[in-house]
């Protein structure tokens, strides 16, 4: 009896915590990783681009684009996506390590959440292939 109370608070913990991960990711991110799997990058662009310093920014949304190409051409199309954690730095900004899931491999990345006056925006936002690169040891060993 002792053994099926154990597992059944385990669940409980385990259950509750991926509620509480859901709800503290941004919708802007889970709006863009869900444009990306539907409709491709261009549209997950627009959402991760609104409102942002990056919307006007067409040397650094080129760069984005042609990064995402390169790694679309080596690894195929996006399928998913999973998130990692979200780090609320203040009451204002919060950063979320995500997957993106593609057929031939995972690519890293983080993305900078700021609540400004009309809600969030995405500042900054960073990809790799290569984990250690992108997520913090916390992430990368707290498993």
């Amino acid at each position: 009896m002792k053994l099926f109370n154990m597992l059944f608070i385990a669940t409980l913990l385990i259950f509750s915590a991926s509620i509480t991960y859901a709800e503290e990711t941004p919708k802007i991110v889970v709006d863009a990783f869900e444009a990306y799997k539907i409709s491709g990058f261009e549209d997950a662009a627009k959402i991760w681009y609104k409102g942002s310093p990056l919307e006007n920014n067409t040397t650094v949304k080129m760069n984005i684009k042609s990064a995402i190409s390169n790694i679309e051409t080596i690894y195929g199309k996006m399928i998913g996506y999973e998130v990692l954690k979200n780090l609320k730095i203040s009451p204002s900004t919060k950063r979320t390590y995500a997957v993106i899931l593609y057929e031939k491999g995972p690519i890293f990345m983080y993305i900078d959440c700021y609540k400004s006056p009309k809600g969030w925006i995405i500042p900054e936002m960073l990809f790799n292939t290569k984990a250690q690169m992108i997520l913090p040891r916390e992430v990368l060993f707290d498993q």
